[in-house]
């Protein structure tokens, strides 16, 4: 299947005690070990795909749940290996009491990525990419180009989110213009559908069984794939900066708490206008040299020692630096050497760079990085 599986999803092989409370549509069959559940239970289910030789080995289940009163919803997506998948959800203590629809629509898309370069010139025909995940890994990779010079990557398996970089092999400036998307992430008709339906909190007659089939309930992915509302908020007081209001929301651990030295990349274009950023570094820093090692890369040395670079606060290479666009930098923090970020950083200094996201990042510009949502874990919270 060609998967590069960036996190170990902790794949069972067996259910756990499921009983016989199937629901089949076409050849889709979902197992749920109960549908009575109260409020820090863990629901377990199982979903097989029967003839998946014929649809996909590598498929993908979108899991939407709706709380029938109120229509709030929750979105899960995991991945369909060989036909087969078994997870769990944890119910938060504070889920309300209701009745909620488990609607498992399958997609035979499999995660990657499709994407066009805006700028490539003729002789552009690969683009290399390092993708960094939550849990510290990463993973390098090489796609090729068509003569449009679009491209599109293998099966990519991870949880949670990840950021990718692509780059031009062996070129010094890495300006490159480029979009990309997700099949997952795109309004689809489902080739199969099961719900079911789970009651969650306290039951007031015991004797009566949940009747877990309710008639007329009618659930679209069309309507909701992807579309969130979120209420009006009014805010007093005194409003905060842009930027601080950034290193509140995406600053932790001792990033936080070290004094350090910050520059701003989203109210000043200082960044932005840089040629590259390790040249752009030693200029705003007393002290710090830009060196070549004895491989003839470049580094960043602070006191005849190397300094620590973070990427969203990811520990990285000095040469991943260059393939980072200065325009999609958001903030700078920089620790002078003494100051004990992260253990044996203190000597050489630390920098940590925090790339434009969210609302930070305006969604109709190129760019050459991105932040992508990958599969739930097969043991999550549901809150």
């Amino acid at each position: 299947m060609g998967i590069k599986i960036l996190f170990v999803l902790f794949l069972l092989n067996v259910f756990f005690a499921l009983p016989a409370t199937a629901q089949i549509t076409d050849t889709l069959e979902v197992q749920m070990n109960t549908h009575q559940l109260q409020q820090g239970d863990t629901l377990n289910f199982g979903i097989e795909l029967k003839n998946y030789l014929n649809i996909s080995k590598a498929a993908t289940i979108q899991l939407w749940i709706e709380e029938l009163n109120t229509g709030k919803k929750w979105h899960y997506r995991y991945p369909m290996i060989n036909g087969y998948i078994n997870a769990f959800l944890t119910l938060d203590n504070e889920l309300r009491d209701g009745v909620y629809a488990f609607n498992f629509l399958l997609q035979k898309s499999f995660f990657n990525l499709i994407g066009q370069v805006k700028n490539a010139d003729k002789s552009d025909d690969m683009l290399n990419y390092i993708i960094l995940t939550k849990n510290m890994q990463s993973v390098t990779g090489a796609v090729k180009m068509s003569d449009s010079k679009s491209f599109q990557t293998g099966h990519l398996l991870f949880t949670d989110s990840a950021y990718i970089i692509f780059s031009r092999p062996k070129r010094k400036s890495n300006k490159i213009e480029m979009e990309i998307r997700t099949p997952l992430d795109s309004v689809f008709e489902p080739l199969a559908k099961v719900t079911q339906f789970v009651q969650v909190g306290k039951i007031e007659d015991t004797s009566k069984p949940f009747n877990p089939n309710i008639p007329n309930y009618i659930f679209s992915a069309t309507d909701t794939m992807y579309k969130t509302t979120l209420q009006e908020v009014v805010i007093t007081g005194k409003a905060k900066k842009l930027i601080e209001k950034f290193e509140e929301e995406n600053v932790s651990g001792m990033f936080a708490g070290a004094d350090g030295t910050v520059i701003d990349g989203l109210e000043s274009d200082a960044i932005a206008r840089a040629y590259d950023l390790l040249s752009f570094l030693s200029s705003q820093v007393g002290g710090l040299e830009v060196k070549m090692d004895d491989e003839g890369n470049r580094k960043l040395m602070w006191r005849k020692h190397t300094t620590a670079l973070y990427i969203d606060e990811l520990k990285v290479d000095p040469t991943f630096f260059m393939d980072i666009s200065p325009n999609d930098i958001a903030m700078i923090k920089i620790y002078r050497p003494g100051v004990a970020v992260s253990f044996g950083s203190a000597s050489g200094g630390t920098i940590a760079i925090y790339m434009k996201k969210g609302m930070y990042k305006k969604p109709d510009r190129v760019s050459n990085n991105f932040y992508i949502s990958g599969y739930s874990g097969l043991e999550t919270l549901w809150h």
